[in-house]
């Protein structure tokens, strides 16, 4: 299809957010806080896969991109979208995807069960269905940077709106700078666009102090590491460090078993004779009512809470609201 980027296009797009980067003053973002954040966004990357591929209900991934600090005046060179999710937890201020209008049309319509059509203009539900979509990749990014920050990290519902040719800098209040990781999105046969994510230089600064005291300090006490060496069952650790659990050690040998995972809308006791009278069409009453979460049950253990959302006309998905730690999901799991 015409519509399809070559690969040439791609690096080119990907390459040009870096023209300017000799302007951006060296206080603004060093080449290592760059590179720690750019770690971070691979994480945040890696785990839209699962997510966009449920929306679209076909095989679609996201690779790994680059990050830069950029201009924003240089970067909206097309009319495009802009969707922003303010940070809930974790951050101050706000993280944004940004669109191109064709790739946004091109991804609603898929998302709508076409394949991959460019639209002249958006309707309401081809905003409803990237404000959506965008929702799930930000929804299934949170728990990894979570871990990854070592801090809870979430987002509030979405804002999107268009942007006109050069005007970003007049809709982000940033400055005239951010840091800008890409990503790719591939539909096979369809459609190969970058995906931008944008940060404010402040907490992509914020970010790279967090991860480079991790990387200097060593694992913090919410992050679990398997240690290397055989355990030794002591009681403390040169320096004053506590030691990792006993049942926490060697995790990684199971973290690759399938468990079955249970979406739980609610409960009810009923007499065995009202069982036995059920059939199609019988209403049976839960114990919660609409607006309470639904919860994730693993092992007859609740991890996780949040709400049911419509991927496509005949599949359903949860998002994820709140969810234990790490550790503590370990925990519930073990023996």
């Amino acid at each position: 299809m015409s519509d399809i980027l070559s690969q040439d296009e791609i690096d080119r797009l990907l390459s040009a957010a870096a023209d300017d980067i000799g302007d951006v003053p060296a206080a603004d973002l060093s080449p290592a806080e760059v590179e720690a954040v750019e770690k971070a966004a691979r994480v945040f990357f890696a785990s839209a896969n699962s997510a966009l591929a449920a929306l679209l209900a076909r095989p679609a991934q996201v690779t790994e991109g680059l990050g830069q600090v950029v201009s924003l005046s240089d970067l909206a060179a097309d009319k495009g979208l802009l969707v922003r999710f303010p940070f809930r937890s974790g951050f101050s201020g706000e993280m944004a995807f940004l669109l191109r209008h064709r790739e946004a049309s091109m991804l609603a319509d898929l998302i709508l069960g076409g394949e991959g059509e460019v639209k002249e203009e958006l309707e309401e539900a081809d905003l409803d269905a990237l404000k959506e979509a965008l929702t799930q990749v930000a929804g299934s990014g949170a728990p990894p940077l979570s871990a990854t920050m070592g801090r809870e990290v979430g987002f509030d519902p979405p804002q999107i709106q268009a942007v006109d040719e050069g005007a970003l800098t007049d809709v982000l209040s940033w400055g005239d700078q951010a840091f800008l990781a890409v990503g790719t999105i591939k539909v096979e046969g369809i459609l190969e666009t970058p995906l931008r994510v944008l940060l404010p230089v402040q907490v992509a600064q914020e970010m790279a102090k967090i991860l480079r005291e991790e990387e200097e300090e060593g694992p913090s006490a919410g992050v679990v590491s398997a240690p290397t060496g055989p355990p030794t069952g002591a009681p403390s650790m040169p320096g004053g460090e506590q030691p990792v659990p006993p049942d926490m050690r060697n995790i990684d040998l199971i973290l690759d078993l399938e468990v079955e995972a249970t979406v739980r809308l609610g409960e009810a006791e009923m007499p065995l004779k009202e069982i036995q009278r059920l059939r199609p069409g019988s209403i049976i009453d839960l114990d919660k009512d609409t607006e309470a979460p639904v919860e994730l049950v693993v092992n007859n253990q609740v991890l996780a809470k949040g709400e049911l959302v419509v991927v496509s006309s005949d599949h359903f998905a949860l998002r994820i609201t709140e969810i234990e730690s790490p550790t503590e999901r370990i925990r519930k799991l073990g023996p």
